[in-house]
């Protein structure tokens, strides 16, 4: 399992989304409608590398947020107090959404995971990778990270294929070595 393509695009937490719809436009040539903050970091780390993806690519992403008191909000209200759910807990209990919109995007059929990064996100994401290659159920696979912290945001994509042996390092700059990065900055 090697790294053959990275891309990471970084800005201001506060960036409208106005601002990242403009620059998705100049990366996809027809960008959906109506995506969350989430979906359009995504896509805007995947879009430079559409050109290098295949159809059976599975999918791999994480984010730093929704918050679980969302999470835990939502489900309160509909399990429990079997109550609608708030418009602002219910956006953000659905994340899968942005896997969707990169798959769609890209023309990925493979498999389409989110999950929650915690302290080894990489790592975690490194391991569902694997099984899936390793077990021939796709050929490449697609990993993405969104972050927002420190007042910036950071979305970073690794394309990887079954060739080789599994890459060394537990951030994106580890993993990318050596490769020549796609980058973007919204300023």
């Amino acid at each position: 399992m090697r790294v053959i393509a990275a891309s990471r695009v970084s800005g201001r937490q506060d960036a409208s989304e106005r601002e990242l719809k403009s620059a998705l436009a100049q990366r996809l040539a027809h960008p959906p409608r109506r995506l969350d903050r989430l979906s359009l970091q995504a896509l805007l780390a995947a879009a430079p590398l559409r050109g290098r993806v295949q159809a059976d690519c599975g999918l791999y992403l994480a984010a730093d947020y929704p918050a679980r008191s969302n999470m835990f909000a939502l489900l309160d209200s509909v399990c429990l107090q079997q109550r609608l759910p708030k418009p602002f807990e219910f956006v953000n209990s659905v994340s899968n959404a942005a896997g969707f919109h990169v798959a769609q995007q890209l023309g990925l059929d493979g498999p389409n995971l989110f999950i929650g990064a915690g302290q080894q996100v990489w790592r975690h994401l490194l391991e569902l990778a694997e099984l899936d290659l390793a077990g021939g159920r796709v050929s490449q696979a697609l990993l993405l990270l969104c972050r927002e912290d420190g007042g910036a945001f950071h979305a970073e994509a690794l394309l990887l294929d079954s060739n080789g042996a599994a890459p060394e390092g537990g951030d994106f700059a580890g993993l990318s070595a050596g490769l020549a990065v796609e980058q973007l900055t919204l300023d």
